[in-house]
């Protein structure tokens, strides 16, 4: 981070999404086309930052990124951990159907 550089957080009222939301994260299967891996579930539990990177992609644009624990340990399309949590940016996120 830059010095005299600010990161907000994201803006749960604005947002839709804010702690405490069960989420599905839509992952990004453009080079796994083949996985049927499901995507994961989880909730958030913090709100991240306005730039950084993110589960699997490097933010590039200033999108709101959330912290996401996930229901079950999840394993990445690339066979990467198991992951407990990971930071999700929202366009990757959709609010989970209620049970």
């Amino acid at each position: 981070m830059a010095f005299g550089k600010k990161q907000r957080p994201a803006e749960p009222g604005r947002t839709g999404f804010g702690v405490g939301v069960q989420v599905v994260v839509r992952l990004d299967r453009g080079n796994y086309p083949d996985s049927h891996a499901p995507d994961p579930s989880g909730v958030i539990v913090a709100g991240g930052d306005m730039e950084g990177a993110a589960l699997y992609a490097p933010v590039t644009l200033r999108e709101a990124v959330w912290v996401v624990q996930f229901d079950e340990p999840f394993y990445g399309l690339d066979g990467s951990g198991p992951h407990e949590s990971a930071r999700v940016t929202q366009s990757h996120l959709e609010a989970a159907p209620e049970a």
